[in-house]
């Protein structure tokens, strides 16, 4: 195998499938034969848009052609001569593109078990970040936990704060669907508009809040349903950040912000913000599907064959709110 087919973004708003050379599989690689791809309404949206503010962060890591993508499950089809822990024929999630075949790291593709399908598999890259997310908000045992963005991302914080322990994890947003999505999960849910009245009402005001909207304009509103001393996790990262707005609640009830990202548990070791590196988030996301305890069912509410990625990528510059996983197959 020579060649793969790779999603190209070329400009805002437009999308081909290019022939790409892979490289040659060297002595720690694998060649993973790509089955399933899991869009990101948040990432790649912003990429497929290009809606981002000049001079951040966004503007500097995204210049076109861009090639997005970070969450694949495939096959491995061929090892290196120094791989021992994958075979051929093993399933391996991989922090590839939306691509046909993929040259992969041993140490990044990670082994799926029998237990867990591929359609729950190819959400291992966001579990990682919903975990981290989750663990820097630092939930206590019975606290009381809010969630804004009902997307993929906050799907899975929800999921994972109840998990983690909190009593009540309160949903909020604007579509029934992903609020229906998210009591499925046990999660009590609430319109933004009624968020304030109905959570101070039941709670007093949460211990931590997530925010995972990427809108700058919700930390101020979700600072006043978060206790005092309270934790706000910014999750969502905004394309505009000069628009954030803290509020004045931050301030008078001493509440601490907490910011969170991808690039923090790309790390194999620990650090003193990620205890635990990507793998070992890999590896419990795993354990817990394999357990029941983390239930996905659901969350993939698109489904576009290998030969619509533009309609796939198309799906994220429409109206998102009835959207939660937009997924890719490879194999049709």
């Amino acid at each position: 195998m020579t060649t793969t087919s790779r999603a190209v973004i070329t400009e805002p708003r437009q999308v081909e499938m290019r022939s790409v050379p892979l490289p040659a599989v060297g002595p720690h690689e694998v060649l993973v034969r790509a089955r399933k791809s899991l869009l990101s309404s948040g990432t790649d949206r912003v990429c497929f848009r290009g809606d981002f503010a000049p001079g951040t962060h966004w503007a500097q890591w995204i210049t076109y052609p861009f090639t997005p993508g970070y969450s694949m499950v495939g096959e491995v089809i061929a090892t290196g001569s120094a791989v021992r822990s994958l075979a051929v024929g093993d399933r391996v999630a991989t922090r590839a593109g939306y691509q046909t075949y993929a040259v992969a790291e041993e140490s990044r593709s990670y082994r799926i078990p029998d237990e867990v399908s591929d359609e729950d598999a190819v959400w291992f890259a966001l579990s990682a970040i919903a975990q981290h997310a989750v663990r820097r908000g630092e939930p206590g045992l019975g606290d009381h936990a809010a969630v804004v963005g009902l997307g993929p991302l906050g799907q899975l914080v929800a999921r994972y704060a109840a998990v983690a322990g909190a009593a009540t994890v309160w949903c909020v947003g604007g579509d029934e669907a992903r609020l229906a999505a998210a009591r499925r999960a046990g999660a009590a849910t609430v319109t933004a508009a009624e968020a304030r009245d109905r959570i101070l009402g039941a709670t007093g005001g949460v211990d931590v809040v997530y925010d995972v909207t990427g809108s700058p304009s919700v930390l101020a509103a979700a600072s006043e349903y978060t206790a005092v001393g309270g934790t706000i996790v910014l999750v969502g990262d905004t394309p505009f950040p000069a628009q954030q707005v803290i509020g004045g609640e931050v301030l008078r009830r001493s509440q601490t912000v907490v910011g969170v990202h991808d690039s923090h548990i790309q790390r194999a070791e620990r650090t003193p913000v990620v205890r635990w590196p990507f793998r070992r988030n890999v590896d419990l996301f795993f354990d817990l599907v394999a357990q029941r305890r983390l239930d996905l069912a659901g969350l993939v509410t698109h489904r576009f064959a290998r030969g619509d990625v533009a309609g796939a990528f198309q799906r994220l510059d429409d109206d998102l709110t009835p959207t939660i996983g937009i997924l890719v197959d490879w194999t049709g």
